[in-house]
């Protein structure tokens, strides 16, 4: 956990304090920087005919220094140590503000509580799923209530695609879940999923001989990725239990995590193109559908953000406060 330095909290949600006192416990242990920041939707202009007594503009500076106050409010109530904290609050897009703020600022981590439909099993609204899109540093997004201390952690990675980016991208999964796991004091699962793209096809037009054997070229290909990645310190004992499957890669990351009773899911944000995209488009869309713990997921080395700082949003009005 000694990555992260600078650390972004988003606070607009229902329930911010899970994600403040995480946020507050991991910059205790690196001397991290941490700002507090939520986010204002534009007025409508047409609350300035409901309203004599002040224009749509004072109204919503009022609103940004009174959502500022609620921040530092709560960063007393959390901060008992000397940290460096600051306090911002932006009008706009939640999403695209916080993302603005990690390119401005150089954030390294985000951390929000998810802010979904719980009585569903549905943690992940509109806003993570955007910033898991846009976002180009690791996005965590926090079970609401969650207290204690995360006892079985899932890293998700994919031994099956061939690119360094991906490669790079499974060590770097695997380095921040055996961190997490090793800080909270929390079992370590490792679940990849591998199939055949068109196996039926294929095995109309080759016959199964040959389809079997390439699939048993394929699964030990799978296998010795695996050794290769399970190197110190991460091989050996009970540290981490691996589980290799076949098959559609959201049905059985989600049944494993079922399965271990999963409260954090640690993965990649970032497709394959080709063949079964992997970890993110659709099943990193379908993951988190259905997923009911907290997630932690990272962009790949090299992401770029589809968000630009502009001009405006250099000069709009901010309420940002420095506390130490």
């Amino acid at each position: 956990m000694q990555r992260f330095k600078n650390i972004l909290v988003y606070a607009g949600t229902d329930d911010p304090e899970t994600a403040i006192a995480r946020a507050f416990e991991i910059a205790k242990e690196n001397k991290a920087v941490v700002t507090l920041m939520d986010v204002i939707k534009p007025l409508p202009s047409a609350i300035g005919i409901m309203t004599h007594e002040a224009r749509p503009d004072k109204l919503e500076h009022l609103l940004i220094e009174d959502r500022g106050q609620r921040l530092v409010d709560l960063a007393n109530q959390f901060c008992r140590e000397s940290l460096s904290v600051e306090i911002l609050v932006r009008c706009g897009s939640p999403a695209q503000e916080i993302t603005k703020r990690v390119l401005a600022g150089g954030h390294d981590l985000v951390i929000k509580t998810a802010d979904g439909c719980t009585t569903t099993g549905r943690l992940f609204g509109s806003i993570a799923r955007t910033l898991l899109r846009i976002c180009p540093c690791p996005l965590w997004i926090l079970k609401p209530q969650l207290h204690a201390s995360f006892k079985q952690v899932l890293a998700a990675i994919d031994l099956d695609a061939d690119d360094e980016t991906h490669l790079k991208l499974n060590n770097e999964i695997l380095e921040l879940s055996y961190a997490v796991a090793r800080r909270d004091q929390a079992k370590l699962h490792l679940v990849s999923v591998w199939d055949m793209w068109m196996e039926q096809s294929l095995r109309r037009r080759a016959g199964d001989a040959e389809v079997d054997a390439a699939l048993a070229k394929r699964e030990a290909k799978v296998r010795k990725r695996l050794d290769r990645l399970l190197q110190p310190p991460f091989e050996g004992g009970d540290e981490i239990e691996v589980h290799l499957q076949r098959g559609q890669a959201a049905t059985n990351i989600l049944g494993v995590a079922d399965q271990i009773e999963a409260d954090l899911v640690v993965m990649g944000t970032v497709c394959r193109t080709g063949v079964a995209g992997f970890l993110i488009g659709n099943t990193a869309e379908n993951l988190l559908s259905a997923m009911k713990c907290s997630v932690l997921a990272l962009k790949p080395e090299g992401f770029q953000s589809p968000i630009e700082i502009t001009e405006d949003d250099e000069s709009a009005e901010t309420c940002m406060l420095p506390m130490t």
